[in-house]
């Protein structure tokens, strides 16, 4: 019975940089973070997925030019949609 070799880096991804180190939770938690950042999202001017990271916590659509602050590796943080919920249901409400 021959073992099969697996590709090296198919399964860690980004953090493959990181070798042996840190162990295997911390570096997928990484992986996933960097591919969350590096993904296009929705533009919230023109709604187009061409917003790119430019910075820590600025983002900027490349097909309208709007550039904004928003969360360090997302643009729309959890907190920040809840904020926004909570004053859109203050404002309707009066």
């Amino acid at each position: 019975m021959t073992k099969h070799k697996r590709k090296k880096g198919k399964v860690t991804k980004s953090a493959g940089r990181f070798g042996v180190r840190y162990g295997r939770k911390i570096r997928k938690i990484v992986a996933n973070i960097e591919e969350q950042t590096r993904a296009r999202h929705k533009c919230p001017r023109c709604g187009r997925n061409s917003v790119k990271r430019e910075g820590t916590g600025i983002w900027h659509c490349s097909r309208c030019g709007y550039t904004f602050a928003g969360g360090t590796y997302i643009p729309q943080t959890p907190v920040g949609i809840a904020i926004e919920r909570a004053i859109k249901r203050e404002a309707g409400g009066e």
